[in-house]
């Protein structure tokens, strides 16, 4: 029995070649309890002694018990976090403005206190604050209904409504199917910068390794990154992708510490891609949901006529995440990942509402293997790979 695993670390991306320049940024951590030494209340890494409201952590109850509250030491200073896991090598913790934040295992001792005080999630106010003191003075922060938005002064509504706009859509594309949706804990953050140089930077200041990205969604710091130097249209396109990750991890339709398939996360992302559906528009025609790019990708490189080839590449895609990572074929894998989740809200919105409902309640930090997805996904859909590819080539065919 293989360990479960978690995503956190911003380990995956596109390579260069790659059109769908989209990463969300997810890695892995392997998960098994254990226990720590006790550690005095108030001790400080530095070994200075502060007045804090803390008792030794027990990370063998703690894992019990699930997420709770502690205080631990991260970038200078103490704050208070959900304690979500413990792994052989570090600790995950989730801070009060929604960052996920790792402790390295032989530092829990001194970095991670359990306390009794309650965890609040930071208001849209404190948040507000904190990103114009980390910005400065030559961005601004817009608050929405859902969004933090930081960018350069004098850009006015354009970005913030994009953002709002997109997540309302998404919100009520969803609830219209029957998916789940909560209100987020958290305002959700949105950062442009002025051109793609000061994007790369910022990225980089995180420790986000990309490269040639018009805008990113990065599941550590549930942050969506773009920059509007360059092409409106081109970096749209993107944003709109990013931002209904975001929404999904924010909304409950993705878990951020399961491990949920590709073809989903990114099946949805490339869904909301067109503007007619990412913005809402009522009574768009069906060509305007569309996403061009990947019927045109289908369309060049398969036999529509014929479903053997579409049937690989599902299964491929239901029974593992690699085709992502692979740059000769990740432009198959988007494309493909689209017409599936676009096939299912379409055709068959009870499996879609199922299989995103589902997933985005598997157990946290466990791995999910090839033999229990592909009889999950056959469970949900109510057939075989081989009769939905069959009608998911018909459905593409079909399509103007």
């Amino acid at each position: 029995m293989t360990s479960p695993t978690l995503r956190i670390s911003p380990t995956r991306h596109q390579p260069e070649t790659s059109p769908f320049r989209r990463p969300m940024l997810l890695g892995c951590l392997f998960f098994s309890v254990s226990i720590a030494p006790a550690v005095p209340a108030g001790a400080d890494p530095g070994g200075r002694s502060r007045e804090i409201s803390a008792r030794p952590v027990h990370l063998g109850s703690a894992a019990r018990r699930g997420p709770h509250p502690v205080r631990f030491f991260v970038n200078s200073e103490w704050q208070t976090g959900l304690h979500l896991i413990d792994s052989s090598t570090e600790s995950l913790i989730m801070a009060a403005d929604g960052w996920l934040h790792t402790v390295a295992a032989d530092e829990r001792q001194q970095k991670i206190l359990t306390t009794e005080e309650r965890f609040r999630p930071a208001s849209a106010m404190a948040m507000r604050n904190q990103l114009r003191a980390e910005f400065g003075s030559g961005f601004e922060v817009v608050a929405t209904a859902n969004f933090l938005v930081v960018q350069p002064r004098g850009r006015g509504d354009r970005w913030p409504e994009m953002f709002e706009d997109s997540h309302r859509s998404f919100v009520e594309f969803m609830a219209k199917r029957g998916v789940k949706v909560r209100n987020g804990r958290f305002p959700m953050v949105a950062v442009v910068l002025p051109d793609a140089a000061a994007m790369y930077a910022e990225l980089d200041r995180l420790g986000i390794d990309v490269s040639r990205v018009a805008g990113i969604y990065a599941n550590r710091c549930n942050r969506v990154m773009t920059h509007d130097g360059g092409r409106l249209a081109d970096i749209a396109t993107t944003v709109r992708h990013e931002a209904a990750h975001q929404s999904a991890f924010n909304t409950g339709v993705h878990s951020r510490v399961n491990d949920t398939p590709s073809w989903i996360t990114e099946g949805i992302g490339q869904m909301f891609e067109p503007e007619a559906l990412a913005s809402g528009h009522a009574g768009a025609p069906l060509v305007d949901q569309i996403n061009q790019e990947s019927i045109e990708h289908l369309r060049d490189h398969f036999s529509l006529s014929n479903s053997e080839e579409i049937n690989a590449w599902v299964e491929r895609l239901v029974d593992g995440d690699k085709a992502f990572g692979n740059a000769a074929n990740v432009h198959t894998a988007y494309a493909v990942a689209w017409a599936m989740m676009f096939y299912l809200s379409q055709r068959d919105s009870d499996a879609f509402a199922d299989y995103l409902n589902f997933t985005a309640t598997r157990p946290p930090f466990e791995t999910y293997r090839r033999g229990q997805r592909r009889i999950d996904f056959e469970r949900i859909t109510g057939t075989d790979t081989v009769t939905f590819s069959n009608r998911l080539t018909r459905y593409l065919a079909s399509l103007p």
